[in-house]
This record gives C-alpha cells, structure tokens and sequence, in this order.
C-alpha cells in the first residue's frame, strides 16, 4: 500500500495533522518511537492561551491567532479544557501599570469575540488578592487549562475514527526520494511507500532531517522548560502570572488538587537533555516566594516535569525572546516533505490546516489523479 501521507512524530502537532488529513480524504500513517505525547506535548504549563507575554516582543500575529484558537478549542473540548482566571499582582513589578494595563487592553482588543470575560483592574481588598504578601492591587484576565496528553489523544482517536493509521513503538530509520514518492524504512523492519512524508518530530526535527539526507536553511533553537508542583498554595480555581526581576513571567496555576508553577527557559544542547536541575526548582521556589504568604522550599515539590521546546532559531539573543511562532519548511525537491518548527499546544489546529494547505500545491502536481484540495475541516470539529 501507499499512503498519502507518512507523518513522523506523535505529538501534538503529528496528531493534529494526522487528524486534519484524515479529514480530507487522504490515507495517512503516523509513526512515533515512544508513546503518543511522550515527550513535549505532556510536560507544558497545561494551558490553552493567547501567550499575554507574547505581546512584548511583537508577535501580534501569534497572539491573534492562538486567542481565536483558544476561542475553538474551548467549544470543541470542554470536556479537557475549561476557562480559568488569572491574577496578575502588580507588586515586584518591573513594567509599569499602565503598560501592563495597555497590555491586557490590546489582548482583549486582540481576542474581539471571545466568550470569556473581559480584563479589568483588580482592587486591594479583592479576596483573590489575599494569598498575596504584599498589600498592592493587580489585574484579572483570562485563559483557559487543559490535559495537554489527553488533548494529543484526543487528536489522535479523532484521526484513527476517520481513517488514520497511527502506530506506537515505530520510528523512522530512513527513506529514500524517488520520482512520485518516498520509500521510507521503519525500526520495526518494515518498508513502507508514501507520497509526502510531514516531519514533526519536535525538538528532533533536524536529526530526522538528516536521517532522510534533505538540508535545511531554517535553525534550531532548544530551550527546556521546567515546572514544580507543591501543595495547595490557595483556595479556589483562579491561576497566578508573576512578573519576575529578570522580566520573564512565571505561572502558579491550580493542578489536581496541588499548585503548579512554571516554568523555566533553559538553552540545553541536546533533546535528551529534559529533566528538572537543582538551580530550577530554586529559581521556581523563589519565583513563588516573592509573591504568596505561603513561602516553600525544595523539600515541599512533590513532583516535576520538563519538556523541551523546539524553537524556531529567528537570531534572539535570549531564551525568553526567541520566537514562540511556528515556521513551515517545505522541502519540493521531488517528492515533498514539510518540516514543523516550533509551535504551541494552543494552535496546534491552525498549525495543522496551514500544513495540509502549504502541502496541496505539491501533493496536486505530485499525483493529478488524487485531486486533492486543502480546506478547512476542523475548525468548528468537536473533539471525541
């Protein structure tokens, strides 16, 4: 058999194309060497969001984008994500009111539409205000939570319910570019044939690049984030964004009954590199402590994650600056394969439509007799 579609990676960026193809029409296989959601796509900050941080480096398109994703999302599967309030306290604050306030502003102006509540000042007495050691007033926006694994599998059983192929356990070895198609090696000793092969592999993206031999222009940036969790350090189901002194934010946002604050953004060489130092739980701990009453330590995480981002390399010179956008590469030198570069659980969905359409022109020329066209197909979709 030849499939379409071969798509390498089983996060949430592999499942969401998977899906979206399925939908189309075309018959796709997905292959993962580990579990679906192994890695990256399990250990994020579990939130569905328009990225408020986003705003000071300019990505406004980013932004736009992933609040109306957020938007879809939150009436596709409100069954995994559900709207959550966030406190901003403007103590320790390295920007000024009026900038945070102009922020939430153009967020809100960013988001026109959305269901969820508008942004507004919060006042010192506000009872949300209390677990805060300092006597200041703050802000109060909104965004939403999610299981991040449950949301890749969700994807995932949606794409296999329309068609889809997807298996555990199966990398990719290599692959030869023949004339109308890929021959590509599988670990488990298989050869398969495709069409167009999807490369979303994460933070492996140009290792499997060089496994197929095709060169890229575009750069890698990894970049682990870690995240801690303690006890309860408040009642209620509000979240907290804490303005830190080396101007990065850090979340503390309600998880299973525990708080869980992250995260951090550490430059690591390598993708095997994931796993929570020392230094980041005392800089998380510390984060914590500069704002709640309830101080912690080290001894207080009952336990942590760390997943690693593969970032698009734009040039910036830190890890907090570099660019949370996505870059699609596509390589047409024959048969195509189109790499993901970075991307967010957020807009995953949106990552997966503009893939299936930057594809179509390809695939059509490819194989005039499939007569595929991309077009939108998820984006009003309940998940299962």
């Amino acid at each position: 058999m030849t499939y379409d579609l071969l798509i390498a990676g089983g996060g949430i960026n592999g499942c969401a194309i998977a899906r979206e193809a399925a939908l189309l029409g075309l018959s796709v296989l997905l292959v993962e060497r580990d579990d679906l959601a192994a890695h990256t796509s399990s250990a994020s900050s579990k939130l569905i969001h328009g990225g408020l941080r986003y705003l000071e480096t300019y990505e406004f398109r980013l932004v736009r984008e992933a609040l109306h994703e957020r938007e879809r999302m939150l009436a596709a599967a409100p069954h995994l994500i559900h709207p959550m309030a966030f406190v901003l306290p403007h103590a320790h604050s390295v920007r000024p009111w009026w900038m945070v306030r102009a922020g939430l502003y153009l967020y809100d102006l960013l988001g026109l539409g959305s269901s969820l509540p508008r942004s507004r000042a919060l006042r010192r007495d506000d009872p949300r205000l209390a677990p805060i050691a300092h006597n200041v007033g703050g802000f109060l926006y909104w965004d939403a939570q999610v299981d991040d694994a449950a949301l890749v599998r969700a994807n995932a059983a949606d794409a296999v319910a329309n068609g889809a192929q997807i298996e555990t356990g199966v990398g990719v070895t290599g692959a030869e570019r023949g004339g109308m198609g890929w021959t590509v090696f599988l670990s488990d000793g298989r050869t398969v044939d495709a069409r167009a092969i999807v490369n979303a592999t994460g933070a492996w993206v140009k290792d499997f690049l060089g496994k197929i031999r095709i060169r890229s222009a575009s750069g890698l940036q990894l970049v682990k984030g870690s995240h801690i969790v303690v006890p309860a350090l408040w009642e209620g189901d509000h979240a907290y964004i804490l303005q830190q002194p080396d101007r990065r934010v850090v979340f503390a946002t309600p998880w299973r009954g525990s708080t869980m604050i992250g995260t951090t953004d550490v430059p690591v060489k390598r993708p095997e590199d994931a796993g929570i130092t020392p230094a980041e739980v005392d800089y998380l701990c510390a984060a914590a402590n500069r704002y709640f009453t309830q101080q912690i330590t080290p001894a207080d995480v009952t336990a942590t994650w760390s997943g690693i981002r593969a970032l698009y390399d734009d040039g910036a010179g830190e890890a907090r600056t570099i660019t949370r956008d996505y870059v699609l590469e596509l390589d047409e030198r024959g048969a195509p394969v189109l790499s993901v570069f970075g991307g967010k659980i957020t807009t995953a969905r949106a990552l997966a439509e503009h893939a299936m359409a930057k594809l179509a022109p390809a695939m059509g020329s490819l194989v005039p007799e499939l007569g595929f066209k991309a077009r939108p197909v998820t984006r009003d979709r309940p998940l299962p």
